[in-house]
C-alpha cells in the first residue's frame, strides 16, 4: 500500500519575509514496485480506513471568543480562541473555550440542532449550512471554570471563504504532487471528528489536540504504571492520525491510525512542599545555593502552579497561576522594597498583608513569573497545576528506561492493549455522521533474507564466522560475532574509579573478551576521581596521550553528563560503564560482548562486514539528525551526521556542527556537511575519487510541511556540496544521482506479522 501522503503536522512551515512561497514544484515521482526476494506474508496494521458517506457536504467556519475580566475596578478583554499561553494556561483557555460554546449552542437556534465539531479553540467543522454570514450571542452571568474574575464572553461564528468548504467526495484533493496545491480542509476535518467523542469523554483529557490520555486507568487494560521523584505517575493513552493512502484499488482513502502512548506527567494539584518532600535529599531549611536546590531547578523551571493565599485561597481551578522561574533566598532572609517604600522580609510581608504565618521561613522562596512580573512566593503557599508533562531530560535514568519498556511491549500484547486504549478512550468507532472505521488493514509483505555478515579470523572454505540467533530465550542480540574482522590495538588506557571504589577484577575479565575477539590490549593505568574531579583526570590523560578513558563508577555518582562535555573539550575517547553492571562482567560474556563492540568501533575498527548490494564504492549515504531540547530556549542547537566515508564502504564516522534553532535546522549546515563528506570520502585510493555515483540522503526529525524545502532548497544545498568539494564551488556538468528519505519522529504506524510467529520475534520486513 504505498504511501501518497502523510498528514501528521499539518503546520505550514514558516518563512522568511523575503522567501518565495515553496510547493510548486513537483515531489519526485513514486518508484514501482520491485520483486524481491524473500517469503510472502501477512502483516497487520493499526490503520482502519475511514469510509466516509459519499456526497456530504462539510463546512468549516471560524470562531472568535473575546472574554471579558475583572481587574482593578475595570473591565479588560481577551481573545481566548487563538490564545498564545502554553501548558496549564493554554488548556485551561481550551477548557473555557469549550464552556462558552456549550453555553453559546443552548443560546443560538442555529446552533441547537446538527452535527458539529469544534477544536476548543478558533475553527467548527459542521455538516450543515448556517445561510448565515454571522452568529453570534453575549454569554453573561454565568461561571467559567479557571477564570475567577469572569464577566461575560462575546461568541461569534463567520463563514470562511468559499474555497475553503469541502465534501466527502474530495478526499483525493488533500494530496497532490505539488504540496502547495494540495487542500487539506477535508483532512482537518476528519481529524477532529476522528477526536470527537474523545473530547466529550470526561474520563479522557487531550494534548496538543492529537494525544488523548485516560484520566483514570482501566482495570480491563492490563498496562503498569511508572513511578517517578516527587509523585510523578504515568498515564497511558494513544496518538491519532489521519492518512491518506493510495488504496488497494487503488482509490485515495483516508486512514484512522491511533498508537500507544504511555507519559509521565507531575502530580495533579499537589501541594509543592508536598512534592518536595517526596525526594530523596530535601530539608525544610534549604537555601536557594543548597546542592538540592540547584540539582532540581531544572526539573521544576517552567512548570505551572496555583497562588494558595489572598484572593486565590480556597478557590480550587479558579486560583491565580503562576510559572515557576527559579528558586530565591529563605522567606526570612529575602528582603524586598514594597510599593510604599518600606523594606519588608518575605515572611513579613506575609504575615502582615494576608495573616499568613510561615511553618517554613528558613527554606528557599520559589521566583514565580505571572502577569505582574516576577514575585518570590514560599513553596508552603503554591500547589501545582495538573496534566503537566516530564520531559525528558527531566526525568530519572532507571523512571525513562521503565517508560520505554512498558512502551515496547511485545507486538501481540502491543497490538491488544493499543485497541483497547483506543476503545476506552472513543477513538475506535466512527464518528456515526460522516464515517465509519473497517476493521485494522491487512496487507502483503515479505520477510527478507538475512544479510551475509562476515566477522574476522575466517578459516579458508569456511563460509561464515558469526551466528544467528534465532530462539527467543537466546543472547539479546540477533547475531553473534566470535572474532572482529579488524580489531584495534589498544597501548595507553586508563580505568577509572571513584576514590572509595575499585573494582580492578571486572576489568580483566573485560580485557579478556578483549583479546578473545581480536584486540590487543596493554594493561591499563588504575586512576582514581578524588573530590569529584573529573577535569584533572582528562588533563592528565591528554598529556599522557591517553587513547581512551574507561569510567566503572556507581550509578548515583551521576557523573555521565560531565564525562561526555570533557570527551569533547578534550578530544579523549570515553567507555563510562555502570558499577553495579561491571559487578556482572564475570557471568554475563554477552554484556562484555556488547562493551568490547563499541570499544573496537570507537578505536576506529571493524567489527563486522556486511555483503549487501545497498553498500557500494561509488554511493555514499549520509545520515543527519538533531538534537533539540526545548529547555534551551533560544540556545544553539546541535546537529549531528554520519557517513560511510571511511575507506571500507560499510564502515561509518561522523561528527556534528551548531547552529542557530529556526524552523530550517539543517539548511544552514547541510552544504558544508556534503562539503567535508565527499572530500573525506575521495582520499580514499580505494574508493571512487571524485566520481561517486549516488549520494544517499537520510534526514531524521522531518514534518511535511517540510517536504518543499526539502524538494526545492536542501536538493540545491547537496549540489552546491558537491560543486564545493570536487571544482571549488564552480557548477559542473556532472552530479550524481541524488536521493532524499524524509523520517519523521512521530511514530504513528504499527506493522504485526500475522499469525503466530511474532509471538516470538519480528523478522526484518519489506512494506509490499
Amino acid at each position: 500500500m504505498p504511501n501518497v501522503a502523510v498528514v501528521e503536522q499539518l503546520g505550514a512551515l514558516q518563512l522568511n519575509e523575503n522567501q518565495a512561497p515553496m510547493g510548486d514544484v513537483p515531489l519526485a515521482e513514486k518508484l514501482p514496485i520491485g520483486q524481491p526476494d524473500g517469503t510472502t506474508v501477512k502483516i497487520s496494521t493499526n490503520m482502519r480506513a475511514m469510509i466516509l458517506k459519499k456526497n456530504t457536504p462539510v463546512f468549516k467556519y471560524d470562531i472568535k471568543i473575546i472574554a471579558y475580566f475583572k481587574r482593578d475596578g475595570r473591565e479588560i478583554a481577551r481573545e481566548i480562541s487563538s490564545s498564545h499561553e502554553k501548558g496549564p494556561k493554554k488548556e485551561n483557555d481550551k477548557s473555557a473555550c469549550s464552556s462558552i460554546y456549550r453555553l453559546a449552542c443552548d443560546q443560538c437556534p442555529e446552533l441547537s440542532k446538527g452535527f458539529f465539531f469544534y477544536d476548543r479553540q478558533a475553527l467548527l467543522y459542521s455538516l450543515s449550512d448556517f445561510k448565515k454570514e454571522v452568529i453570534e450571542t453575549t454569554i453573561a452571568g454565568k461561571k467559567i471554570e479557571g477564570f475567577p474574575n469572569f464577566v461575560k464572553a462575546e461568541f461569534k461564528i463567520t463563514n470562511v471563504a468559499e474555497s475553503f468548504q469541502t465534501s466527502s467526495n474530495e478526499i483525493g484533493k488533500a494530496v497532490n504532487i505539488r504540496p502547495a496545491r494540495a487542500d487539506v480542509t477535508l483532512l482537518e476535518s476528519l481529524n477532529m471528528m476522528a477526536s470527537g467523542h474523545a473530547l466529550e469523554n470526561p474520563n479522557v483529557f487531550t494534548k496538543n489536540n492529537c494525544i488523548h490520555y485516560l484520566s483514570h486507568p482501566d482495570r480491563n487494560i492490563a498496562i503498569g504504571e511508572v513511578r517517578g521523584q516527587g509523585m510523578q505517575a504515568s498515564s497511558v493513552g494513544a496518538t491519532k492520525a489521519v492518512r491518506v493512502l493510495q488504496g488497494k484499488n487503488p482509490t485515495p482513502t483516508a486512514y484512522l491510525i491511533t498508537e500507544l502512548k504511555t507519559t509521565l506527567f507531575h502530580p495533579n494539584h499537589a501541594p509543592l512542599l508536598n512534592v518536595f518532600r517526596e525526594i530523596r535529599g530535601f530539608a525544610t531549611n534549604l537555601t536557594a545555593t543548597s546542592g538540592w536546590a540547584r540539582e532540581h531547578i531544572q526539573n521544576y523551571k517552567g512548570l505551572c502552579c496555583y497562588l494558595d493565599y489572598g484572593s486565590s485561597e480556597g478557590l480550587e481551578n479558579d486560583r491565580k497561576m503562576v510559572k515557576i522561574h527559579s528558586f530565591g533566598e529563605t522567606a526570612r532572609n529575602q528582603k524586598f522594597e514594597k510599593s510604599d517604600g518600606k523594606v519588608s522580609s518575605v515572611f513579613d510581608y506575609f504575615k502582615g498583608r494576608y495573616e499568613k504565618i510561615l511553618k517554613f521561613p528558613d527554606l528557599f522562596t520559589v521566583v514565580v513569573m505571572g502577569a505582574r512580573g516576577g514575585r518570590l512566593i514560599p513553596v508552603e503557599l503554591l500547589t501545582f497545576c495538573d496534566k503537566q508533562i516530564v520531559k525528558t531530560q527531566q526525568m530519572e535514568a532507571k523512571v525513562q528506561a521503565d517508560l520505554i519498556k512498558m512502551s515496547a511491549s511485545k507486538p501481540q500484547d502491543r497490538k491488544k492493549i493499543t485497541n483497547q486504549v483506543a476503545d476506552s478512550i472513543g477513538l475506535g468507532n466512527g464518528d456515526g455522521h460522516f464515517f465509519t472505521l473497517s476493521p485494522p488493514e491487512v496487507v502483503e509483505g515479505r520477510v527478507l533474507p538475512k544479510p551475509v555478515i562476515l566477522g574476522g579470523g575466517i578459516k579458508p572454505n569456511e563460509k561464515k564466522s558469526c551466528f544467528w540467533n534465532t530462539k527467543p530465550e537466546g543472547p539479546s542480540t540477533d547475531f553473534s560475532i566470535q572474532h572482529f574482522s579488524d580489531g584495534k590495538s589498544l597501548s595507553t588506557w586508563d580505568v577509572v574509579f571513584h576514590e572509595s571504589e575499585p573494582l580492578e577484577s571486572a576489568v580483566h575479565h573485560l580485557i579478556g573478551t578483549m583479546t578473545q575477539m581480536g584486540m590487543k590490549v596493554n594493561a591499563p593505568n588504575f586512576v582514581f576521581i578524588k573530590n569529584n574531579d573529573l577535569r584533572t583526570i582528562f588533563d592528565n590523560a591528554k598529556k599522557r596521550n591517553v587513547e581512551l578513558l574507561m569510567f566503572i563508577t556507581k550509578s548515583n555518582r551521576e557523573y555521565h553528563k560531565e564525562i561526555k562535555v570533557l570527551e569533547h573539550e578534550f578530544d579523549i575517547r570515553t567507555q563510562d560503564i555502570r558499577f553495579e553492571t561491571a559487578l556482572k562482567f564475570e557471568r554475563q560474556q554477552n554484556t562484555r560482548r556488547n562493551l568490547v563492540n563499541k570499544i573496537n568501533v570507537k578505536l576506529g575498527g571493524i567489527n563486522y562486514e556486511v555483503e549487501s548490494p545497498t553498500f557500494t564504492k561509488d554511493r555514499i549515504i549520509i545520515g543527519l539528525e538533531t538534537s533539540q531540547n526545548s529547555t534551551m530556549g533560544d540556545g544553539l542547537i546541535c546537529v549531528g551526521f554520519s557517513a560511510n566515508m571511511m575507506a571500507k564502504e560499510t564502515q561509518f564516522c561522523g561528527g556534528y556542527m551548531f547552529t542557530q534553532r529556526s524552523n530550517d535546522i539543517y539548511g544552514s549546515v547541510l552544504k558544508d556537511i556534503v562539503r567535508d563528506v565527499i572530500k573525506q570520502t575521495c582520499t580514499h585510493p580505494c574508493r571512487v575519487q571524485n566520481k561517486p555515483q549516488e549520494l544517499f540522503f537520510f534526514l531524521s526529525g522531518i514534518t511535511e510541511g517540510q517536504y518543499s524545502l526539502i524538494n526545492e532548497r536542501y536538493s540545491n544545498l547537496i549540489r552546491e556540496g558537491w560543486f564545493a568539494a570536487v571544482s571549488g564551488g564552480k557548477p559542473i556538468s556532472f552530479v550524481p544521482a541524488i536521493t532524499i528519505v524524509a523520517v519523521s519522529k512521530i511514530h504513528n504506524t504499527r506493522r504485526y506479522l500475522e499469525g503466530t510467529v511474532f509471538k516470538y520475534y519480528m523478522r526484518p520486513i519489506l512494506h509490499g
